[in-house]
């Protein structure tokens, strides 16, 4: 089986397994932490045999790494459809930030699954790349947003826009661990990182 992607699923019905094993093995991820998952853990959490579980993936390490990235289209595709009704570049860039803080957004189990999946990257060498492409990927996302915004109007040009980019990831990214962690609440998270959007983003 591969390593970064879900097997391959040849019918509708082992689709349908796969996808209720990563989505479980990502619940017991967020629950006991990346060190907690276990074959046994997840198959109890989908409601299948542990044989199942090793039928699909041969090892924690593989199925970690599987659940990681299953985790991730997913999101992708939330984030594709809450952002395709606003208005413009700038809308959407603060939407694409903001999300992961909201207590009902789609993405507040990927903040946890993130922050216990990176604490396994030094346990995991086959993992550190996934998740290297996967941030990259997320950074472009927010540059094409930022362009985005650019050629409508809605974010100011500037030759240094790279550098915004760059800079309201690792604010998006410090305020979502001090919210994981519990040093901020949601509101105060919500505020600091939507004041920080929109100085960077309307202050030149």
């Amino acid at each position: 089986m591969g390593q970064d992607t879900p097997p391959v699923a040849t019918s509708p019905v082992q689709s349908t397994r796969v996808a209720a094993i990563l989505d479980a093995a990502c619940r017991v991820v967020v629950r006991e932490g990346a060190h907690g998952l276990r074959m046994a853990s997840v198959a109890t959490e989908a409601g299948v045999s542990k044989a199942l579980v090793h039928y699909y993936f041969t090892t924690r390490q593989e199925l970690l790494r599987s659940a990681f990235a299953h985790a991730e289209r997913r999101l992708n595709d939330a984030v594709d459809a809450e952002l395709a009704d606003l208005p413009d570049g700038a809308a959407k860039l603060e939407r694409a930030l903001l999300a992961s803080l909201e207590a009902d957004s789609h993405f507040g189990e990927q903040r946890a699954l993130w922050n216990e999946v990176w604490s396994s990257l030094s346990f995991d060498g086959e993992l550190r790349p996934l998740v290297d492409s996967h941030y990259r990927a997320w950074l472009e996302r927010l540059r094409a947003l930022a362009n985005e915004g650019v050629a409508d109007g809605s974010i100011p040009a500037a030759d240094t826009l790279d550098d915004v980019v760059w800079r309201l990831g690792a604010l998006a990214d410090g305020v979502d661990s001090m919210l994981y962690l519990g040093l901020l609440d949601r509101e105060r998270a919500l505020e600091l990182l939507r004041g920080g959007v929109r100085r960077e983003l309307h202050s030149r």
